[in-house]
């Protein structure tokens, strides 16, 4: 079975502000606790593609990551409600990578936050050499800081007792 993998990551020290970006929303969803600055969250319902509702209600910097295992896998950062940085990747039929409106510059500086060095990060983004066992998208992921990303959406996390300190918004 192929990973699919959606989620929200707001950079924030405080759980809360996700719980209250969701319901603002008017959506349902899954919080998890803060790591490393981050703050990931999924929203109920269709697991891919970007919810206009959570961005326009954006209180900071939001990161939307997706994996697809036989697909691609995409990133894209907004501050507050504008899209600032995208980065897409398919190799569906044939390797496609859309990485114009990456902002790299913020790539480089929110990864060196984390302490994480920016080494093999173009060869992660151009999949041009072999980076290790990892897929870039974790890769990328890891780099970033954000602990919550793989086999994590909407269509897989069930009631979410799997995961411990999750907060359920209803």
């Amino acid at each position: 079975m192929s990973e699919f993998s959606a989620s929200y990551h707001l950079q924030t020290s405080d759980q809360q502000k996700a719980v209250e970006l969701i319901r603002a929303s008017n959506n349902k969803g899954f919080v998890f606790p803060e790591s490393n600055g981050w703050v990931t969250f999924i929203v109920k319902g269709p697991a891919f593609g970007i919810r206009k509702a959570i961005v326009s209600l954006n209180p900071g910097l939001l990161v939307h990551y997706s994996y697809m295992e036989d697909h691609g896998w995409a990133l894209s950062f907004f501050e507050k409600d504008e899209l600032i940085s995208t980065y897409k990747c398919d190799w569906t039929e044939e390797l496609h990578i859309e990485k114009d409106k990456l902002d790299i510059v913020l790539l480089r500086e929110l990864i060196i936050k984390q302490g994480n060095s920016i080494e093999d990060l173009e060869k992660a983004l151009d999949l041009a050499e072999d980076i290790g066992e990892e897929p870039p998208a974790y890769f990328i992921a890891n780099k970033l800081g954000l602990s919550y990303y793989e086999w994590l959406s909407a269509d897989n996390i069930g009631d979410g007792s799997y995961y411990k300190n999750l907060v359920i918004v209803d």
